[in-house]
């Protein structure tokens, strides 16, 4: 369960069709729940939703305690993915530009190995869309948001899922909810250290 996140910021078919939509991340959703969390010592917004027809939408928005430079280049920083991302076994750059690129991901859930293919679109230092097509999951867009804020950096990440099979709702949110909330602890004391 841990891929939902993972991948997110941080994959077998793909399609590439351009821009990719995430407007519908960006604002509140309906009937969303929303609640707040100390990660560490920082105070996490999370909102959730999940209806059949819909969806499951994720979001979490913090204040990193370093400049948008500095958090871009962090949260951009894939180098490490797979030795610190349970799982997964192998990360392949097939295509690698400042706006755009394409990851495979090499991971392993229970007994199986999956190849996902992420899309990702990126709008230094604001912006990073995502996008994943695969059979086995569904359809997993996502996208982090980026403005400097007093010297610091508001984030906001945000994710969609579509699944490809029926699964419980509530399963996939407590796992995004639990994957999320801890990338965003590792990723603020990584903010913290030293340049």
């Amino acid at each position: 369960m841990f891929l939902w996140f993972v991948c997110g910021l941080w994959l077998t078919s793909f399609a590439s069709a351009g821009s990719i939509d995430t407007a519908f991340l960006e604002r509140d959703w309906p009937k969303q729940y929303v609640h707040e969390y100390e990660v560490g010592k920082y105070p996490v917004r999370w909102r959730q939703k999940a209806g059949k027809t819909e969806g499951i939408f994720a979001g979490a928005l913090f204040l990193a305690p370093s400049g948008l430079q500095r958090t871009w280049e962090l949260a951009t920083d894939y180098t490490d993915l797979g030795t610190k991302t349970p799982g997964v076994t192998a990360v392949r750059f097939l295509e690698n530009t400042e706006t755009r690129q394409v990851i495979e991901i090499d991971a392993k859930v229970l007994w199986k190995t999956l190849t996902l293919r992420f899309e990702v679109e990126r709008d230094p230092p604001r912006a990073i869309r995502f996008r994943l097509l695969n059979e086995a999951v569904g359809e997993y867009r996502g996208m982090c948001l980026m403005r400097e804020e007093d010297g610091q950096t508001r984030v906001g990440l945000a994710t969609w899922l579509q699944p490809a099979v029926r699964v419980p709702p509530r399963l996939i949110l407590w796992a995004e909810r639990v994957v999320i909330l801890k990338g965003v602890r590792n990723f603020l004391k990584t903010c913290e250290g030293p340049r």
